[in-house]
């Protein structure tokens, strides 16, 4: 399971060979002297091979990744439905006057969050995101619980200290600002596990090192969007930040997030 923006090119040696079939973007590579090979599929869209990104857009490479928090947790629930429709385990985390919603970013993904310890305890390696406005933690296979005593233990063998290494829950990071070239869209539809309607628009989205996916629901697609084609540059300012499979998906938000083209490939 991945963690974070997928490197793209990939560096020397990670790249697919390219003979397998549907092998196109992961065959996308560098060799030994840094020149990218296996690029057919990437010239027919684009020339461009890197890019300057300026404030107030960050690299894809920079977008917030895992962290360590700590709490108290105050109600557990599920499975019950996720955004997605699908069935995942929740929990409250208070901290402080805080509190936040902790929840599987997928289902089975952390299927032992209501067995833990009880009382104060630490959260590693949790996946900082944002639902409707809401913060949230998401937890898969490289997540862990433990109790206060046994963070600090784990931190200490490599001379490090608990306080130093968590993130309070009031100030983690779950937008950001973005600009890339469009390598594809797609637009789904379908019925949920509740039998409600979906509507997803998804793109991938690439700066010149690094690729990640675009995602908006329902009514959050504008015909700007749809309008977008393979080669166009956009930036995106407050996107949310959301998970799949290790994984980050930036969110549409059409009531916070702005989408605007810089540079039309139609």
């Amino acid at each position: 399971m991945g963690s974070g923006p997928v490197a793209l090119p990939a560096p020397p040696g990670k790249a697919c060979s390219g003979e397998a079939a549907g092998c196109h973007w992961c065959s996308l590579g560098t060799d030994q002297d840094g020149s990218i090979v296996n690029d057919e599929l990437l010239a027919s869209i684009t020339s461009t091979r890197s890019m300057e990104i300026a404030s107030p857009s960050q690299p894809l490479s920079s977008i917030p990744n895992r962290v360590h928090v700590h709490g108290t947790f105050t109600g557990a629930w599920g499975p019950l439905p996720n955004h997605f429709g699908e069935p995942v385990l929740g929990a409250m985390l208070v901290a402080g006057g805080a509190q936040i919603t902790v929840e599987e970013s997928e289902p089975g993904s952390y299927s032992a969050l209501h067995d833990g310890p009880k009382g104060e305890i630490v959260i590693l390696n949790a996946l900082p995101g944002v639902w409707r406005g809401s913060p949230r933690l998401y937890l898969d296979s490289k997540s862990e619980i433990l109790t206060v005593a046994d963070a600090e233990a784990h931190f200490s063998k490599s001379g490090r200290e608990l306080k130093s290494e968590t993130t309070r829950i009031g100030l983690l990071r779950t937008r950001a600002n973005v600009e890339g070239i469009v390598l594809s869209l797609r637009k789904r539809s379908g019925v949920r596990l509740d039998e409600k309607p979906w509507t997803m628009f998804a793109m991938h989205l690439w700066d010149g090192t690094h690729v990640v996916e675009i995602a908006a629901f329902g009514s959050s697609i504008s015909g700007q969007m749809e309008g977008l084609r393979p080669g166009d540059r956009v930036s995106l300012m407050a996107a949310e930040l959301g998970w799949r499979a290790g994984l980050p998906q930036l969110r549409i938000d059409n009531r916070k997030t702005r989408l605007t083209i810089k540079d039309s490939n139609s």
